[in-house]
């Protein structure tokens, strides 16, 4: 197995140029509510992600609403 490097995030790497504004503030606006706090605690997500993954192969209608809103 490849051994895995640190996150310099001091440092970051380039932009792809596949990366379009949409992601990247996508993920600015993700990093800025890590840093406010503004998050789940992973025993909340692995208690959530199974009924949320049911529900979305249940009502596929769902995810695609899902899917468009985000």
């Amino acid at each position: 197995m490849a051994e895995v490097g640190r996150i310099d995030f001091d440092d970051p790497t380039p932009i792809d140029d596949e990366e379009d504004e949409e992601t990247l503030a996508a993920i600015d606006e993700g990093i800025r509510d890590a840093e406010a706090g503004r998050t789940v605690p992973i025993e909340e997500v692995r208690r959530l992600l199974p009924k949320s993954t049911s529900s979305a192969i249940s009502n596929p209608c769902a995810t695609r609403k899902l899917s468009q809103t985000t």
